[in-house]
């Protein structure tokens, strides 16, 4: 539908999109729609050129029209780093979000598009990203040398978090579903991967980490109790989803005769994602785009992700 485009206020910045990208998030919320905000603008990832400054805009911030940018979907944060405050949003609903020409967005969350990625690569890096380092690294505690399994390893999360734990020195071991999914995993550096649909789990589980890995990352919630059990003691396992369920079943010995923490994770704050972009730029690694859509042909690019082959993050070409 056609829309008014928005205009900067205060101190927000109107970028003009390049592309746009999706995630799981959008599915869910296009499901439930009818609880959504009326006439609400899905999309929280996104970059794209700056268009309009607001203002409020100190110039201190140094950005002009026409800075390439990149947008973080944390809106709101607050203060403490542990979680959101009460006014804490992804972008998308009900601010009006990414899959659309132009999206307003307050300065705070402007950062500059790393120079060697390309534009569909920015727009898949924000909420997988920014996931998966939050879940790894602020909450995970990730250390050089360990040990990390990573479930769902083809979705946007899984694919960032393989690439984040490589980055900083960490040993992979990626759970797929598909020998094709697995070869995709080991390009993108994990050390080992695991078929969940091929063979017994527990036992490829147990031969790929010896029962001794430092750290584990679920987005599925279907694989709390076999992660746990392949944890050292004193390890952890951080959640970030219910991609494929809702409820999780562990052996409440296994928790706390090891030691483990349970950690829950979602999304990130500012420094989180700034963060994530300084490891991005320094070691030059890049979001895994799967395929690209023209953004009036969104309804196919929501039909792609959840498609049983597809690897990363499915991309609106905005421009097109």
């Amino acid at each position: 539908m056609e829309v008014p485009r928005p205009h900067a206020r205060g101190d927000w910045v109107v970028v003009r999109l390049e592309r746009a990208s999706l995630n799981r998030l959008d599915a869910m919320m296009l499901e439930q729609r009818t609880s959504e905000a009326p006439g609400a603008i899905f999309g929280s990832d996104g970059a794209g050129v700056v268009h309009e400054l607001g203002p409020d805009v100190p110039t201190s911030t140094g950005w002009a029209v026409g800075d390439h940018v990149i947008v973080s979907p944390s809106l709101h944060w607050g203060p403490d780093e542990r979680f959101p405050s009460p006014e804490y949003e992804i972008l998308g609903s009900p601010t009006h979000g990414t899959h659309a020409e132009y999206v307003a967005v307050p300065t705070a969350n402007l950062h500059a598009k790393p120079q060697h990625l390309t534009w569909d690569e920015a727009a898949s890096l924000p909420m997988a990203g920014l996931t998966a380092w939050r879940a790894l690294v602020t909450r995970g505690r990730l250390a050089k040398g360990e040990t990390v399994l990573v479930g769902a390893a083809s979705s946007g999360v899984g694919t960032a978090a393989i690439q984040i734990a490589v980055a900083a020195g960490a040993r992979v071991v990626a759970v797929t579903a598909s020998g094709a999914k697995a070869a995709e995993a080991l390009q993108l550096g994990a050390a080992a991967t695991v078929d969940r649909t091929a063979g017994d789990l527990a036992d490829q589980l147990r031969a790929a980490t010896g029962g001794r890995a430092d750290l584990a990352l679920d987005p599925t919630g279907r694989l709390w109790g076999q992660f746990v059990e392949n944890l050292r003691p004193a390890g952890r396992l951080v959640v970030v989803g219910k991609m494929a369920a809702a409820a999780a079943t562990l052996d409440v010995q296994s928790v706390y005769w090891k030691q483990v923490d349970v950690l829950g994770s979602s999304m990130g704050s500012p420094r989180d994602f700034a963060a994530l972009l300084a490891q991005v730029t320094a070691r030059r690694w890049a979001p895994r785009v799967d395929s690209v859509f023209p953004l009036d042909d969104i309804a196919a690019a929501y039909t792609r992700l959840d498609a049983a082959d597809r690897v990363g993050k499915v991309v609106l070409d905005v421009r097109a």
